[in-house]
C-alpha cells in the first residue's frame, strides 16, 4: 500500500510537470485508478538496445583492426601547438588527405564493459595525440558528402552495420596511452534508457524477471541515429528508419508476414503510421508515414527570408520503439513514437516520456503510435 501511495505521488508530480493544458483530457482522472488496475498485471521489460549496441561496437572494433589502415578523408593539424592544453582549446586546420596518410602504430580494443572503443598507442606529446584523435574520429564517422545515390547507399549501409553516424571522444578518460571513443548511438541510448524503464515501472505494474512469468511483455529499442539529411534522402527514396529487433529471426521478433513487413527498413509510409493529419500541407509529411513532428520541423522548407542566413549544423537523432505483447488479451503491437530524440532541446525527453506514460501506463489499450 505504501509503495502504491509513493507511485501515485511521483506520477502526480510528473503529470503536472509534463502535461500542460493540452493534455487535460488525459490527466483529469484519478491516477490511483489505473495504478491499481495495472498492479494486477505482471510485466516483463527488456531493453534490446543494450545488446545491439554491444554487438555493433564489437563489430566496429573487429573491422577497424582488420582494415588495411586508418586513412581518414581529411587530415587535422593543430594551429596553436604552443597554447594547447586539452581537447577544448585545440584549434585545427583541415585538408584533404590526398596522399593517403595512415594512422599507424596502434591497435583498437573494446572497453571492459564493451561499450567503448579504445585506441591503444603511446603518445609522446599532446599535439600528436589530439591530431590523431581527430583523424581517427574522421575515419570512423560516416558522413553523407555527395548526392550520388551509390555513395549514399554505401554510407547508409555502414551506419546500419555499426548502428551510428559518428563517434565522439571520451575526453575525461582518454590519456597519453589510450584514445577512448563512444558511438553517437551509445551516447543517446545512455541518456534515455534508464528514464524509459523507470517511466514504465511507475505505471504500477508488477515487474517480473522473465517473460515466462509475465502477462505482458514490453520490449524497448532505440533506432540508430539518423541525421536530417539522411531522413530527406530516405523520404525521396520512399525508404525509412530501421529497427533491428523487428527483423530478427530469433527471440520471436520476426514481424508478422500478414502485416506485410518485408524484412527491410520499416518503410516510411508503409502502414498505419498516420499520426499526423494529411491536411497539414507539408509535402514531406505526405511521403513520410512516420509523421514525426520533430522531423517535419527539420525537413520542412525554410521561409524565403531565412535563405541567406547561415545554416545551423544538423544533429542526428533516434526514434523509440516499444513492442507490447499482451498474453491475456492476445495482442502484439509495435509503437514508434513521433519524437526525434537528439538531446538538443531540453524538453525532448520529457515529451517522449509523457507519450510513453499516456500510451503504456494510463491507457494500456491505446492504439496511438501503433504501426501494425
Amino acid at each position: 500500500m505504501k509503495s502504491l501511495i509513493i507511485k501515485i505521488a511521483i506520477l502526480t508530480a510528473i503529470m503536472f510537470g509534463l502535461s500542460g493544458c493540452a493534455h487535460k483530457k488525459v490527466y483529469n482522472g484519478d491516477p490511483s485508478i489505473y495504478l491499481k488496475n495495472n498492479s494486477k498485471t505482471k510485466v516483463y521489460y527488456k531493453d534490446f538496445s543494450e545488446d545491439l549496441a554491444l554487438k555493433a561496437t564489437k563489430k566496429l572494433v573487429e573491422d577497424l583492426n582488420g582494415s588495411a589502415g586508418i586513412i581518414s578523408l581529411n587530415l587535422f593539424t593543430i594551429t596553436n601547438p604552443n597554447e594547447v592544453s586539452s581537447f577544448r582549446d585545440a584549434k585545427y586546420t583541415v585538408a584533404k588527405n590526398d596522399l593517403g596518410k595512415k594512422v599507424e602504430g596502434g591497435k583498437f580494443k573494446l572497453s571492459s564493459d564493451g561499450t567503448k572503443i579504445i585506441f591503444e598507442k603511446q603518445y609522446n606529446n599532446l599535439v600528436s595525440r589530439l591530431e590523431e584523435y581527430q583523424n581517427i574520429a574522421n575515419y570512423i564517422s560516416f558522413p553523407i558528402i555527395s548526392g550520388d545515390i551509390k555513395d549514399f547507399a554505401s554510407v547508409v549501409n555502414k551506419r546500419d552495420t555499426y548502428l551510428t553516424t559518428k563517434v565522439h571522444v571520451d575526453q575525461e578518460n582518454s590519456d597519453m596511452q589510450e584514445l577512448i571513443f563512444f558511438t553517437r548511438y551509445s551516447g543517446l541510448h545512455n541518456l534515455v534508457k534508464n528514464d524509459i524503464k523507470k517511466q514504465i515501472e511507475l505505471g504500477g505494474w508488477e515487474m517480473v524477471d522473465s517473460p515466462e512469468k509475465a502477462d505482458k511483455e514490453i520490449y524497448f529499442e532505440l533506432s540508430r541515429d539518423y541525421d536530417p539529411v539522411e531522413l530527406r534522402y530516405l523520404a525521396a527514396l520512399k525508404k525509412g528508419i530501421k529497427f533491428s529487433s523487428l527483423e530478427s529471426d530469433t527471440n520471436k521478433f520476426k514481424f508478422y508476414e500478414n502485416q506485410g513487413y518485408n524484412g527491410d527498413h520499416i518503410v516510411i509510409g508503409q502502414s498505419a503510421m498516420d499520426l499526423a493529419s494529411a491536411s497539414n500541407g507539408n509535402v514531406v509529411s505526405a511521403v513520410i508515414g512516420l509523421t514525426v513532428a520533430g522531423v517535419f520541423s527539420l525537413l520542412s522548407d525554410k521561409p524565403k527570408k531565412e535563405e541567406n542566413k547561415p545554416k545551423k549544423q544538423e544533429v542526428s537523432g533516434s526514434f523509440v520503439s516499444l513492442r507490447v505483447i499482451d498474453k491475456v488479451k492476445k495482442t502484439d503491437n509495435v509503437k514508434i513514437y513521433d519524437t526525434f530524440f537528439d538531446n538538443v532541446k531540453a524538453d525532448t525527453k520529457k515529451d517522449l516520456l509523457r507519450k510513453i506514460n499516456e500510451t503504456i501506463n494510463i491507457d494500456p489499450d491505446s492504439k496511438e503510435y501503433n504501426i501494425n
